[in-house]
């Protein structure tokens, strides 16, 4: 059953896990190979309790939506909430353990701790309170302190909090933001028949998409004039990204921001820069490091 927990808990995939992109990109800063490993274990107990958390609240809305696994956390409720805070309590144990700025991490992560656990809470504080994720602007709020503290967390596993660590946080939390926008679009059907007024319901998916680019495109100029990227790295950087990125906004742009089979090639293309760009930043570190020595 922990292997199925797990599994569940998996889903959706972003950039921190199952994907181990920001510990890699965390590794190419630093270069410190410990703290990549700690990082991403880190994020697989996190992101496995934040997942399963909201998974399991959402059980009965995932059922109607003929969703795979939603009966089996229906009945498994009891075991799924007590493991959910076991992944809560072992990364937690994990700051304290590997943070090298811990009154910052720990700090930053009671914050993500409490509203990632608000956010999906139905059935303790849930039951007398309106869910965070049940309304666009509560959901939006989350999104925008977690991501930020989240990230800043995490870079205390590789150093104390600089301004390459706050650079790191806030170009994250913007890509990571850029992928929050679309997500939603997918959530649509289900949102509006269990009556939440959440991003997908009140704004048409062609706003949405705006959204996610505008987020992007902020990532990309935070990166570019950071201290995460160097002259002549950061114009290399945006060679890169910004060619395709802008063709897909001409091509998003000519039909009209709608979202549609038209643009399915695109769109591919536009998710994919996501990644990328943690790749590109990463590999461009590397050798900036390489060239010093």
């Amino acid at each position: 059953m922990i292997l199925k927990l797990f599994k569940i808990g998996s889903k959706p995939a972003t950039i921190a896990y199952p994907l181990p992109l920001i510990s890699f990109l965390g590794f190419c800063l630093s270069g410190d190979l410990m703290s990549f490993i700690v990082s991403y274990l880190f994020a697989l107990f996190f992101f496995t309790a934040i997942n399963l958390w909201n998974h399991t609240n959402d059980a009965e809305d995932d059922l109607r939506a003929g969703r795979a696994e939603a009966e089996f956390l229906i009945h498994k409720r009891t075991e799924a909430t007590a493991f959910v805070i076991s992944c809560y309590v072992i990364s937690s144990l994990l700051v304290v353990w590997g943070s090298k700025d811990k009154e910052i991490a720990l700090l930053a992560f009671l914050i993500s701790a409490l509203l990632t656990w608000t956010y999906s809470d139905k059935i303790f504080v849930g039951r007398f309170l309106r869910r965070l994720k049940e309304d666009y602007r509560t959901e939006i709020l989350t999104y925008l302190i977690t991501t930020t503290s989240f990230f800043l967390l995490f870079w205390t596993f590789f150093s104390k909090v600089s301004m390459i660590g706050i650079s790191f946080a806030l170009v994250l939390a913007a890509i990571y933001l850029s992928g929050f926008f679309l997500k939603d679009i997918k959530d649509i059907s289900a949102d509006v028949e269990a009556g939440y007024q959440t991003l997908a319901v009140v704004f048409p998916p062609g706003t949405l998409l705006k959204f996610s680019v505008f987020s992007f495109a902020v990532a990309i100029i935070l990166a570019a004039i950071s201290p995460l990227l160097t002259f002549p790295s950061n114009l290399v950087f945006l060679s890169i990204i910004l060619i395709p990125l802008l063709y897909c906004i001409i091509i998003f742009h000519r039909h009209k921001w709608k979202i549609n089979k038209n643009i399915l090639p695109e769109l591919k293309i536009y998710t994919k820069l996501h990644i990328l760009s943690i790749l590109s930043i990463a590999g461009l570190s590397c050798f900036k490091s390489l060239w010093l020595l």
